[in-house]
């Protein structure tokens, strides 16, 4: 019977440290992500691009984050979806930067539970330059 609880508890801390190694190697797998595509697309806050002319608007883009976020590190990986989900969207569109980039959350409850989390939402509008 001791025995029996040893290996629980011995595979409830394997399964632990699993989780946590795995949204580790997610978020570094997501900033190398969002380095690939700021090769690609230039993402700014501002309105315009120093050194640069904007040639042409071509539409809003929203990015939206897969994740809902209850915890700092899951807030930092759901910004890092968002992000990379916009840059993605600016692309599909031919793009070759955003500006006016913006970030915003939602937060609610989650179904059937006392805690809240958030999406992140990042929006902005598409251009060639």
């Amino acid at each position: 019977m001791e025995i029996l609880l040893l290996i629980g508890v011995i595979l409830g801390i394997l399964l632990l440290a699993s989780l946590i190694f795995r949204k580790r190697s997610s978020l570094d797998e997501l900033e190398k992500d969002i380095q690939g595509l700021r090769e690609r697309i230039i993402v700014v806050t501002s309105s315009n691009l120093p050194d640069r002319e904007i040639k042409g608007a071509l539409g809003n883009v929203t990015g939206i984050s897969e994740t809902a976020a209850s915890t700092d590190r899951g807030f930092r990986k759901a910004e890092k979806e968002a992000l990379a989900d916009i840059m993605r969207q600016g692309i599909q569109m031919g793009a070759n930067a955003i500006i006016d980039l913006k970030m915003t959350t939602g937060s609610y409850e989650q179904q059937g539970s006392q805690w809240m989390v958030s999406k992140v939402v990042y929006y902005g509008t598409a251009v060639r330059v």
